[in-house]
């Protein structure tokens, strides 16, 4: 299994899950780099807007009795986790991940035009 860029592999309870990953790529055609590129992520909104939480509205009832406190996981087939991906076995009080990517690809030329 691969974990990456905040990923988490949890087995067993916990109180708190909270990955977050911010990525930023620049994929040049030509690799011509300044090397200050990356200096003030903040020019992006991708990485300063409010992100939107769900509306809990429903009420839950919930009863949990643990004759046999004991977690038994036969098998699990997970090839990766990444970017604030979460794996859990387990109980847990609050998962909040979050993840924002920003991709820039640079061309000095039109990649959608045919080369003839």
């Amino acid at each position: 299994m691969s974990v990456d860029s905040s990923g988490t592999v949890q087995i067993g309870d916990s109180n708190q899950i909270t990955p977050e990953t911010n990525i930023f790529a620049l994929q040049r055609e030509q690799a011509n780099f300044r090397g200050n590129e990356y200096e003030d992520l903040s020019s992006f909104s991708i990485y300063s807007q409010a992100l939107p939480l769900p509306l809990l509205t429903e009420c839950i009832n919930h009863i949990t009795v643990h004759e046999n406190p004991v977690i038994k996981v036969n098998s699990i087939q997970v090839l990766g986790v990444a970017a604030s991906g979460v794996v859990h076995v387990g109980s847990t009080r609050t998962i909040q991940a979050e993840a924002r990517v920003k991709n820039i690809r640079e061309f000095f030329t039109d990649p959608d035009e045919e080369n003839e």
